[in-house]
C-alpha cells in the first residue's frame, strides 16, 4: 500500500527531525561551566561603627551627698521619780550651761530623809571607832568589830540613795546647749522613765548624710569637706564619721561633717548639700544618650579594645550641663563607639571607623558659659 503525504506532513517531520538533530547536538556537547557574577550568598563581614577615640581632661571632682543639719548632741532627759512638776526655771529655745536648773519635781520628805541618814551615819561611825579602839585593847572579839563596820557601811549606802533622790528633784542641763523641747508643765504629775525636756548641742553642729556604696571608699575621716545649705549659706568643716556598714536597706554608708559654731545657734534638720573634694581625675563630655546600663545595673559606655572588640566602659557622673555630661573612671584615654553601638553586642569584633569630633570642644565652651549641676552621689 502506498501512503500520500501532503505538504503538512512534510513539514512536520521536518521539524521532527530538526529537533532531534539539535537534541543530539547538545547532549555531545562538551558542559561548560557557570558562572554568576552575583553569589546567592553574600560573605558576612565585620560590622562596621564609628569610634571617637578620646582624651580625658584633667578636672576637680566632689562627692555629692543629699544631707541636713543635726545637733552634736540631744539628750531626753527624763524623771528618776515619781513625783509632781513644781517649777520651771527655763523656757524652750532658751540656751543654758551644764548644771543650770530647767525644772524642780516635788522632792516631798526626802530633804529629811538626807539629814536622818546624816545622823545615823555619825552615830555608826562612833560605834564602829569605838569597837576598833576595843578590839586593839583586846577587850572584844573580831565579830563585834565586823558587825559596826558592816552598820557603817549600810548607814553610808542609805546617806548615798537619799542625796541621790533629793538630786534627782533637781532637772538640770547635762551640759551646755538649747532646751529644745519641754514635754511637761507645772503641775503634771511624772512616773519614772517619764520624759521631761530635751536638750541639744549645736557647738559644734554636724551635717548628716548617706553617700553610695561607690562612692563611701573615698571618704576618710579628717577629710575637708563643705556644705550649701537650702538658706544659702555655705560652712566649711571636716568629715569626722563615715560608717563601716552599710545600711541594709538603701545600700549606703552615714557620714557625717563637723562644724565649728562657736554661737551654738543653729536648727536642726535643715536640708543641705554635702560636698567632699576628691582628687582631680580625667573626665570626659559626652551625650547622655551614650549611656548604658550593665546586666547587673552599672552605668558604662560601649567601646572598643586593642583587638577592636566591643567591651563594657564603666564610669561615674560628676556633673551635668545643658549641652551633655562630664562622667570619668576611663582612665588617660578610651576609645568610645557613638554611632552604631546597639547594632553589636559585647565581645563582639567590629571595623571601626575613627572619628575626631570638634562637637566635643564646641559642647566644651558652651558648657562653660552655662550653670553646671553636680550630680548627687546620695
Amino acid at each position: 500500500m502506498t501512503i500520500k503525504l501532503n505538504k503538512g506532513h512534510i513539514a512536520a517531520l521536518a521539524l521532527l527531525a530538526a529537533m532531534i538533530l539539535w537534541m543530539l547536538a547538545g547532549a555531545l556537547k562538551p558542559e561548560e561551566e557557570f558562572h554568576n557574577p552575583r553569589p546567592l550568598l553574600m560573605e558576612q563581614g565585620l560590622t562596621r561603627v564609628q569610634v571617637e577615640r578620646m582624651q580625658g581632661e584633667m578636672m576637680q571632682r566632689n562627692i555629692t551627698v543629699s544631707a541636713h543639719t543635726a545637733a552634736n548632741r540631744s539628750v531626753t532627759v527624763r524623771s528618776e521619780l515619781r513625783a509632781k512638776v513644781i517649777a520651771i526655771h527655763k523656757r524652750k529655745g532658751e540656751p543654758v550651761k551644764a548644771g543650770d536648773l530647767i525644772l524642780e519635781l516635788d522632792a516631798r520628805d526626802w530633804p529629811a530623809r538626807v539629814k536622818q541618814a546624816e545622823a545615823a551615819l555619825k552615830q555608826r561611825r562612833l560605834e564602829a571607832q569605838s569597837a576598833r579602839q576595843l578590839r586593839e585593847q583586846g577587850l572584844t572579839n573580831a565579830a563585834e568589830l565586823a558587825r559596826t563596820q558592816t552598820l557603817l557601811a549600810s548607814a553610808e549606802a542609805e546617806l548615798t540613795n537619799a542625796r541621790l533622790q533629793l538630786q534627782a528633784s533637781q532637772i538640770r542641763a547635762p551640759f551646755d546647749g538649747i532646751v529644745d523641747q519641754r514635754q511637761v508643765e507645772v503641775g503634771d504629775f511624772v512616773q519614772d522613765g517619764a520624759p521631761l525636756v530635751t536638750v541639744l548641742d549645736f557647738s559644734p553642729y554636724l551635717v548628716k548624710g548617706q553617700v553610695a556604696e561607690v562612692e563611701a571608699g573615698y571618704v576618710n575621716i579628717g577629710d575637708a569637706a563643705f556644705a550649701e545649705l537650702v538658706n544659702g549659706d555655705r560652712v566649711e568643716g571636716t568629715i569626722r564619721f563615715i560608717a563601716a556598714e552599710a545600711d541594709p536597706q538603701t545600700r549606703t554608708f552615714a557620714v557625717e561633717m563637723e562644724v565649728d559654731n562657736p554661737s551654738g545657734n543653729m536648727t536642726s534638720g535643715l536640708t543641705a548639700k554635702l560636698h567632699i573634694p576628691q582628687p582631680e581625675t580625667h573626665a570626659y563630655f559626652v551625650s547622655p544618650a551614650l549611656l548604658i546600663l550593665s546586666d547587673d545595673g552599672r552605668l558604662g559606655l560601649k567601646g572598643i579594645n586593642a583587638q577592636h572588640e566591643v567591651i563594657f566602659q564603666p564610669i561615674q557622673l560628676l556633673k551635668a550641663s545643658n549641652n551633655g555630661i562630664w562622667v570619668y573612671g576611663l582612665g588617660e584615654q578610651a576609645d568610645i563607639i557613638t554611632v552604631g553601638q546597639g547594632f553589636v553586642d559585647y565581645g563582639e569584633q567590629v571595623e571601626p571607623v575613627f572619628f575626631q569630633s570638634t562637637d566635643t570642644q564646641l559642647g566644651k565652651q558652651n558648657e562653660a558659659g552655662s550653670n553646671d549641676t553636680a550630680l548627687s552621689a546620695g
